[in-house]
């Protein structure tokens, strides 16, 4: 390869993979090396005056194309944080006073912007992103409170940010929404399953401790009113038979310590949060009405039983 597309090639890729000819060309004879490095197939044309190398992903060439970063759940999406519905525009984050009107070549209808005072660059596997904080700052105002929550849950969980620092960036009157979002949110959750369940939970008055640490049991997800457990089972983490037999044991130790374990599959949260309620209301009454909860009158069975439990 010649080494003037070389260069050339390696001032595209810093900038994601994707930029204008402006942000590249240095001087007249630049523009001879775009016309080689466009007729070798090495760069091509998304729009007029604008490179990408192929194979950039299209996120990447959209978000270059406005000069933008992403940030919202487009970036959320990047960083692995989990929603239950995907993006379906392209959340960018741009300077407040940064102008943008539509063009022929650059559509407004497909991105969703955001007019941002605060702008923290970041690049992540390659994709332009703004920080851990603004992006959940972001999601908070901006998403439904379900996909916001779960991802300022996964990102405080990751340790990739704090409290203070989203709350730092949800200052206004047009932010109030996220703030009091924010005060929903619990860095033990540790999945989408478990942020759904907690909210649905409390959404009815519910006492709901997350990340409790039982002896004998150890970590269950959530403690229910001090002494129902429950549990969000996602295949992924509970289909081995190891895991299975795991599961047993703590429900077994769970019940030698007075404790009732309810285990919600991924299914049973996807189908909502009435569903949700309904399983674990309906276990719940259950059990603190039942009338067959009783001990043998019988004193040799109890013998037996405190015996057998002692072995």
């Amino acid at each position: 390869m010649d080494l003037e597309v070389e260069l050339l090639l390696e001032r595209v890729t810093a900038l994601h993979g994707a930029a204008y000819d402006d942000e590249v060309v240095r001087g007249a004879e630049d523009k001879r090396i775009i016309e080689a490095a466009l007729a070798a197939e090495l760069l091509y044309r998304p729009i007029p005056r604008f490179l990408a190398i192929p194979g950039t992903d299209p996120r990447i060439v959209k978000c270059r194309q406005f000069r933008a970063h992403l940030t919202c759940a487009s970036a959320a999406e990047v960083l692995g944080y989990p929603m239950w519905n995907k993006p379906e525009s392209l959340h960018l984050a741009v300077p407040r006073n940064h102008s943008m009107r539509p063009s022929t070549y650059r559509d407004l209808d497909t991105v969703t912007l955001h007019r941002k005072t605060q702008i923290t660059p970041l690049t992540v596997d390659d994709f332009p992103v703004v920080s851990p904080a603004e992006i959940v700052a972001c999601c908070l105002v901006c998403l439904d409170e379900l996909d916001a929550i779960c991802v300022a849950d996964a990102a405080l969980n990751r340790g990739d940010t704090s409290t203070e620092e989203i709350s730092e960036l949800l200052t206004g009157r047009y932010a109030a929404k996220g703030r009091q979002r924010l005060m929903l949110t619990d860095p033990a959750s540790r999945s989408p399953l478990e942020t759904r369940t907690r909210l649905a939970l409390r959404h009815i008055g519910l006492a709901v401790e997350t990340g409790v640490t039982i002896e004998g049991v150890g970590e269950v997800d959530m403690l229910v009113q001090n002494w129902l457990i429950v549990e969000t089972d996602g295949w992924e983490f509970h289909s081995s038979n190891e895991q299975f037999t795991q599961d047993r044991r703590r429900d077994q130790e769970a019940l030698a310590g007075g404790y009732v374990a309810v285990r919600l599959t991924g299914q049973d949260v996807a189908a909502g949060e009435d569903h949700i309620r309904s399983v674990v209301a309906r276990a719940f009454l259950g059990v603190a009405h039942s009338s067959r909860l009783a001990l043998p009158e019988n004193p040799g069975i109890m013998r037996n039983l405190r015996k057998a439990a002692q072995a």
